[in-house]
């Protein structure tokens, strides 16, 4: 039961609150404490400051016969007066309590201090009425001994009670800043605490959606780890994954299935086209026909790639980029290609890369008469460039270009025909490695079609 209620998001921000709030304000009580014995053995020094004070300027307003009955007075309040005490030359160093006092009283007020016998300095009690027993005990604390003279230079020693008693109370101390600054820190501290659990499922499911953006099939989160809300929450997005999942391949296999089916109907109708004698019809039907088959194909492969998987091993990107372009200068297509010359490896298809640059040289040799093929690295990334001389794309169509199926009605697409699928799959070929693929039009006055790819170096 209680491990079930620690594992709600709610119990656990609110035991970090109150445990927190609980420690700022034990930190805060004993700051303040000590501020209050420093404040108070402030009031102690002061109060025995005047006290000294006073009583030298009674004695001093005294003339000397007197002095005597206000010695006894003294004595009768606890104080100790003698006339006539040179201060001592070795004398035991005072405690470090009495440092404040000694700053105080010397040599403002007297020339010496230290301590004495307690008994000095003990205030003469009348003895108890019967039956009331013994008189209470003196409150512990410690007998100062002041060594002072007086304006006739007559050396004065007095002993009285330093400590034990509680001073008369004085104006409220100024609070230590070190305590605001420690409450302040403190609160900080626990809204930081209270405002990171709660936000970080939130940045988990981020990461995870990011993730799941670039790789549809990245791993499913933990559904066992966490509070309740987090395991919910990470069951929910797992749910979501499978779905879409389910529908990209139920729409691959559907694609598939009908591109499949279409196969045999299309290879009957190429056999019939043999026998038209009408050579130009001839020649027309089987151009149609064969830009179909292609389609077909196209769409096979497309299903292929959303249905699935790829099988990966290391792939000398340098090497392929090298035989790709020779196979296009054999078939009588000049490539501009600048490639490194030593080898560039990561874990992928190769086929599936090759069959990638193909579809877009293609593209860019149908368009436009210079392409060019770059390949370099940059940090942990590898970067294919392929940039042709063609009248580019509109702006406002670049972002459609990639969809499946998707063509232009400009003059990049109106005189060549095409499935619509050839940027779609190799679109889909990078970021089944992991990788991105964009286009973009070459800066004015330049005229062409940039494509970029990155992909992970590994």
């Amino acid at each position: 039961m209680i491990k079930k209620l620690l594992g709600t998001m709610s119990v656990r921000i609110f035991l970090i609150t109150v445990i927190g709030i609980l420690l700022t304000a034990t930190v805060v009580s004993m700051l303040g404490q000590r501020d209050s014995r420093e404040n108070e053995t402030r009031l102690r020094d002061q109060f025995a400051f005047d006290r000294i004070e006073s009583m030298i300027r009674i004695l001093e307003a005294t003339v000397p016969e007197k002095r005597s009955e206000i010695q006894d007075v003294f004595k009768r309040m606890g104080s100790h007066v003698t006339l006539g005490v040179e201060p001592p030359q070795n004398a035991p160093l005072l405690p470090a309590e009495l440092a404040n006092l000694n700053n105080l009283l010397v040599p403002e007020v007297a020339d010496f201090i230290s301590l004495s016998k307690a008994s000095h300095c003990a205030p003469r009690r009348p003895p108890p009425p019967p039956g009331f027993g013994a008189p209470p005990p003196h409150p512990h604390g410690q007998c100062l001994a002041v060594y002072t003279h007086l304006e006739d230079n007559t050396p004065v020693l007095i002993e009285l009670h330093y400590g034990g008693h509680r001073p008369p109370a004085g104006p409220p101390h100024e609070r230590n800043p070190l305590t605001i600054v420690l409450a302040f820190f403190g609160l900080i501290s626990i809204i930081w605490a209270v405002a990171s659990v709660a936000t970080q499922p939130l940045r988990k499911l981020a990461n995870a959606a990011l993730q799941l953006a670039h790789n549809i099939e990245h791993a499913p989160l933990a559904e066992n780890e966490g509070s309740t809300e987090v395991r919910h929450a990470a069951k929910a997005f797992n749910e979501m994954q499978r779905s879409i999942l389910k529908h990209i391949q139920e729409r691959g296999f559907i694609l598939g299935a009908i591109a499949h089916d279409l196969q045999t109907p299309l290879t009957r109708l190429r056999l019939r086209l043999e026998k038209v004698k009408d050579q130009e019809l001839k020649q027309g039907l089987i151009k149609d026909l064969t830009a179909t088959q292609e389609m077909v194909r196209e769409g096979l492969d497309f299903a292929r790639l959303c249905g699935g998987n790829i099988h990966k091993s290391k792939v000398d990107l340098t090497a392929l980029a090298t035989a790709v372009c020779d196979d296009f200068e054999d078939a009588g297509h000049a490539i501009a290609s600048s490639l490194p010359a030593q080898s560039i490896t990561i874990l992928g298809s190769a086929h599936l890369l090759t069959r990638c640059l193909t579809n877009l040289l293609n593209n860019a040799i149908t368009y436009a008469q210079m392409p060019a093929l770059a390949l370099h690295t940059d940090g942990n990334q590898v970067i294919f460039v392929i940039s042709d001389d063609g009248p580019g794309i509109p702006a406002q169509e670049l972002n459609n270009v990639l969809e499946p199926f998707r063509r232009l009605e400009d003059s990049r697409s109106r005189q060549t025909g095409g499935t619509g699928l050839g940027l779609a799959i190799a679109r889909m070929i990078v970021e089944k490695h992991g990788g991105k693929l964009s286009i973009s039009n070459k800066p004015l006055p330049a005229s062409g079609l940039v494509i970029k790819i990155t992909l992970p170096l590994q």
